[in-house]
């Protein structure tokens, strides 16, 4: 009788165990921000193709590197000998939206230039033969009709800030949480007649 009540006593200290062991999930949410637009009578359009995401890797203790593509079209201009497209920098931060004022500062480059706020970039000149990934813009500037071609800029975090004002040097110590903000880069075409 003595062995029956011990193995009931194991028996059922196994059951209690397995029912009070609960599984561990997680959740996550990707948010894509949308816009839709047209425009095929601007002189110049550029489109970005795609959105931004950085993502912290622990590993290395930084944010990852993304590319950028964007869209060019211009319409030529048959009295024109020149041709010239240059990007300026207009806005590059993000701020973390829990209120901690933290700041990161998106690098802008372009072929190994940085895209800054006080000096125009050249992607496409055609007096000194540059034309970067446009080179069907490079072409055909010139010529009657639209054109287009597609280029690309590097993005990666420059700098950060814990607070909005203390700058972080070391990002593992940045604060959890999301930054939002718009990376916004201005162009520039000229047609010389």
């Amino acid at each position: 009788m003595k062995r029956k009540i011990l193995a009931l006593a194991l028996l059922s200290s196994f059951n209690m165990g397995a029912v009070q062991a609960a599984d561990t999930t997680a959740q996550a949410v990707a948010t894509w921000s949308a816009t839709a637009k047209k425009d095929t009578t601007s002189k110049l359009v550029v489109t970005p193709l795609g959105s931004l995401s950085f993502q912290y890797a622990e590993g290395v203790k930084g944010f990852n590197t993304q590319k950028g593509l964007f869209d060019v079209a211009v319409e030529g201009d048959s009295s024109a000998t020149a041709f010239k497209l240059t990007s300026r920098l207009v806005s590059n931060t993000l701020t973390q939206l829990d209120g901690s004022g933290s700041t990161l500062n998106v690098g802008v480059n372009y072929f190994g230039n940085a895209v800054n706020k006080t000096t125009d970039t050249v992607l496409v000149d055609t007096l000194s033969g540059q034309s970067g990934g446009l080179g069907n813009i490079a072409s055909n500037y010139n010529n009657a009709g639209r054109f287009a071609g597609q280029d690309a800029f590097t993005f990666s975090i420059a700098s950060a800030t814990t607070d909005g004002t203390t700058p972080a040097t070391d990002l593992s110590v940045l604060p959890e949480g999301i930054w939002s903000g718009d990376i916004s880069v201005q162009f520039d075409a000229t047609w010389t007649s």
